[in-house]
């Protein structure tokens, strides 16, 4: 299982508490500097990125092509 763990954008703050939702995605609120967005976690897309990687190198694509 992935832990991800979201940061504020302005900040860099990792103190966010959930504050609501926006089409089906939680908003989060940053404590320290009050800030509010959608913080997307960037190791779930990273983890899928690096899946895809894996996958074409087993097919034996170049790395040149991967990139």
């Amino acid at each position: 299982m992935l832990q991800t763990t979201s940061t504020c954008g302005k900040c860099g703050s990792i103190a966010l508490r959930k504050n609501g939702s926006r089409k089906g995605q939680p908003k989060y609120q940053c404590i320290a500097c009050r800030y509010q967005a959608l913080f997307a976690p960037a190791a779930a897309s990273k983890a899928a990125q690096y899946a895809q990687v894996a996958q074409l190198l087993l097919e034996r694509v170049s790395q040149r092509a991967i990139v």
